[in-house]
């Protein structure tokens, strides 16, 4: 029978299995692929270095591995059909110690973002100061950490050390060293008293940060510059004199600078600008350049203030009872000056008299300055005379600012004039 004109049942079969044999062709390899990539990958013990850049994250690749597997496992993980990605558990290490592990490359990554932008908001830079690495390992599931948990590791470990007291150490101080608690203390010391001595050894569990997180922030701020002290010699003041001709006055400028941080704490300034807002004005004082005269007494009395001498109440009686000296008028703040050379015996405040100056000239002769309102000399000191002593006032028993001034012989008020010169 000729079999012309008659139809092939196989033929649409054939077209529709050529495509299902592509399929099939295709899936076939991937397994193959998968299990030459398994069988490298359980073999793989690539570290990555991790790195933390100005502009965001990067990472690069550290291994071990011959060119044509790192090709085959790229491949994988670049392939369109995103369930075909391979991802094993990746462990973060420290300075070459395991810290943590994390299901993913990508988590472990998201952890150690996490940690650093902690530091970062503000930073034109951030980056671990530690050698922070990735690597892949085979670990059962149990020793996984979340991000959240891994963030909490990497954020700081505590180690116990053993402490030896020190002179002058207490429990307290101890406590602070360490930002421990002193109930940590008790606790880690049972049977330790409250007072401890040098020697004693001590179990402290001290928490440190894992990593130091490096941040570089540019700071602008206002900066006072200090002024500068300038002398010039007097010849017509004593030694150890002293008096300000022109005070000084700081000036300001204005800082740039790139303030570099650990974890917060501020280690290093770097400036970069400075503008000078106001310039400093020097201070000019005058000193002394005369030798200081000496300071036993010459037998004769001065005014105790200079310029015009006016007496409002002179020695003698006044309502009713003795006025044992004279009130010379000044002004509030004016130097009072010893009369003559002498010891001060008494510096301190005496009813009536309210702040109140004795020097004992030591002949015999006393004399008294009262209502300062500032003290300069105290007992025990040796004055010449002329010398600054205090500074008119009106503490005590007084209507209006003077010096009232007394010379005492043998104990015995006498009037001043009869001595002033």
């Amino acid at each position: 029978m000729d079999n012309e004109g008659k139809s092939n049942p196989f033929s649409c079969g054939i077209m529709k299995n050529t495509a299902i044999k592509r399929r099939c062709i295709f899936v076939v390899s991937l397994g193959i692929l998968f299990a030459i990539a398994f069988k490298y990958i359980d073999n793989d013990k690539s570290a990555y270095s991790y790195v933390c850049v100005e502009n965001g994250y990067n990472t690069s690749y550290i291994t071990n591995a011959k060119s044509e597997k790192e090709n085959l496992i790229t491949y994988l993980n670049t392939v369109n059909n995103k369930n075909l990605r391979i991802e094993k558990p990746t462990a973060i290490t420290v300075d070459g110690l395991y810290v943590v592990a994390l299901k993913s490359k990508k988590d472990a990554l998201e952890a150690l973002k996490i940690t650093l932008d902690k530091y970062k908001r503000g930073s034109i830079k951030a980056y671990f100061k530690n050698d922070v690495r990735l690597m892949e390992v085979d670990t059962p599931t149990a020793n996984l950490k979340t991000i959240e948990e891994a963030v909490k590791d990497l954020e700081g470990k505590s180690r116990s050390v053993t402490y030896v007291v020190k002179d002058n150490d207490t429990l307290w101080s101890i406590s602070r060293k360490f930002n421990v608690t002193l109930n940590d203390i008790y606790n880690l010391n049972p049977g330790i008293s409250q007072r401890i001595y040098p020697g004693e050894l001590l179990k402290i569990k001290e928490s440190k940060p894992l990593l130091t997180i490096v941040t570089e922030k540019k700071s602008v701020y206002m900066e006072d510059i200090p002024y500068e002290t300038v002398t010039q010699k007097d010849d017509k003041m004593f030694i150890n004199d002293s008096k300000v001709l022109v005070r000084g006055k700081t000036g300001s400028k204005i800082v740039t600078a790139i303030l570099k941080y650990y974890n917060g704490e501020i280690v290093n300034k770097n400036v970069i600008n400075e503008n000078v807002v106001s310039e400093p004005v020097n201070e000019v004082i005058a000193v002394g350049d005369e030798p200081l005269p000496v300071t036993y007494a010459t037998g004769n009395f001065i005014y105790p203030v200079r310029g015009h001498i006016t007496i409002t109440s002179r020695y003698g009686q006044r309502w009713g009872r003795l006025h044992a000296g004279i009130d010379i008028a000044a002004s509030i703040g004016d130097p009072i000056y010893a009369a003559d050379g002498g010891t001060v015996i008494f510096s301190g405040w005496e009813s009536g008299y309210g702040y109140l100056v004795k020097i004992d000239h030591g002949n015999g002769y006393v004399t008294y300055y009262g209502h300062a309102s500032k003290l300069i000399v105290k007992k025990g000191d040796k004055v010449y005379k002329g010398q600054e002593i205090a500074l008119v006032g009106m503490t005590g028993n007084t209507t209006g600012p003077h010096v009232h001034f007394e010379v005492r012989k043998n104990g015995v008020p006498v009037n001043p004039q009869i001595y002033l010169k």
